[in-house]
C-alpha cells in the first residue's frame, strides 16, 4: 500500500508541474483580453505598462533570439510610425539570452525579464499582437518576423482602419 501511495503522490507531482509548464507557454487567443504587465526599458528610459495605454491601438512585437538585430526590425518600426498620428503605441519586447544586447531602435525595448515580477511572459516567439483600444487581443501573427512582414503590413492596414472607425463612432456618441 505505501508504495502506491508513493506512486500516487510522485504522479499527482509531476502532473502539477507540467500543467504549470503548459499554462506558462500557454497561446492567448484572439477575442481574449491581455494580462496587464510593466516592463522595464531594455535599452535605459522609462518602462511601459500596457493599462496605462487603454483607449489606443498596441502592437506588441515579441522577439526570439535577437542580439543587436536592428536590420531585422527597422521594417517593423518604420511601419508602426506610419501610424503614428492614429495613435498606435508600438514596443518591441526582447528576452536576452546570456551575453544578449537589446536592439538600439526609435521605438521603446522592453526587457522581458521573469525576474521582473511585474512582466508577463509569451510563447512561442516571435509573434505580432494587435491590441484594441480595450485591452483584447485582435490579431496573432506567429512565427519568423521577416518571413510575415507582407502579412502583418496588410492585416494592420485594415486593422488600424477599423480602429479609426470605432473611435469615431464612439466620439459621436
Amino acid at each position: 500500500m505505501g508504495h502506491f501511495i508513493r506512486f500516487l503522490f510522485l504522479s499527482l507531482a509531476a502532473l502539477t508541474v507540467q500543467a504549470a509548464e503548459l499554462k506558462s507557454t500557454e497561446t492567448l487567443a484572439p477575442g481574449q483580453r491581455v494580462d496587464d504587465f510593466s516592463m522595464p526599458s531594455a535599452i535605459g528610459g522609462w518602462g511601459q505598462r500596457l493599462s496605462e495605454q487603454r483607449g489606443k491601438p498596441v502592437m506588441l512585437v515579441w522577439l526570439d533570439r535577437c542580439d543587436q538585430c536592428e536590420e531585422e526590425l527597422v521594417r517593423y518600426q518604420l511601419l508602426a510610425e506610419s501610424y503614428a498620428l492614429d495613435h498606435l503605441v508600438a514596443w518591441f519586447i526582447w528576452a536576452p539570452r546570456k551575453n544578449d544586447r537589446p536592439p538600439k531602435m526609435r521605438l521603446p525595448v522592453l526587457l522581458n525579464d521573469r525576474k521582473w515580477s511585474q512582466s508577463w511572459g509569451f510563447n512561442p516567439r516571435p509573434a505580432i499582437m494587435l491590441i484594441n483600444n480595450d485591452g483584447v487581443l485582435d490579431h496573432l501573427m506567429l512565427g519568423d518576423l521577416s518571413a510575415h512582414y507582407d502579412e502583418t503590413e496588410k492585416t494592420l492596414a485594415q486593422w488600424m482602419a477599423k480602429q479609426q472607425l470605432q473611435a469615431s463612432a464612439e466620439n459621436e456618441k
